[in-house]
């Protein structure tokens, strides 16, 4: 039963990844529910990669949201005289 559920979460996280109808997805929940059933060592591999990479990604995310708080904010240029050539006598 855990690994089903674990296929089908993973199935699900790579089809809504990849915009696609879910065969990769499906493909690949297929395979983490065999090996996840067969051997317990790999159910705890299987999760402990996917709660790291999850804490990864919120760990990126909390990085990009503070410097965008302390980042300061873009001033445009000042505009530039034109390069055009003084008549002469002036």
């Amino acid at each position: 039963m855990f690994g089903k559920v674990v296929g089908s979460v993973l199935g699900a996280s790579i089809a809504e990844r990849s915009g696609k109808s879910g065969a990769l997805g499906g493909a690949a929940g297929l395979v983490v529910s065999r090996l996840v059933r067969r051997s317990p060592l790999t159910a705890l591999l299987v999760g402990g990669a996917w709660l790291g990479h999850k804490l990864y990604r919120r760990n990126q995310e909390r990085e990009a949201k503070a410097a965008a708080a302390t980042a300061e904010p873009n001033t445009p240029a000042p505009p530039k005289a034109p390069d055009v050539p003084l008549p002469p006598g002036t």
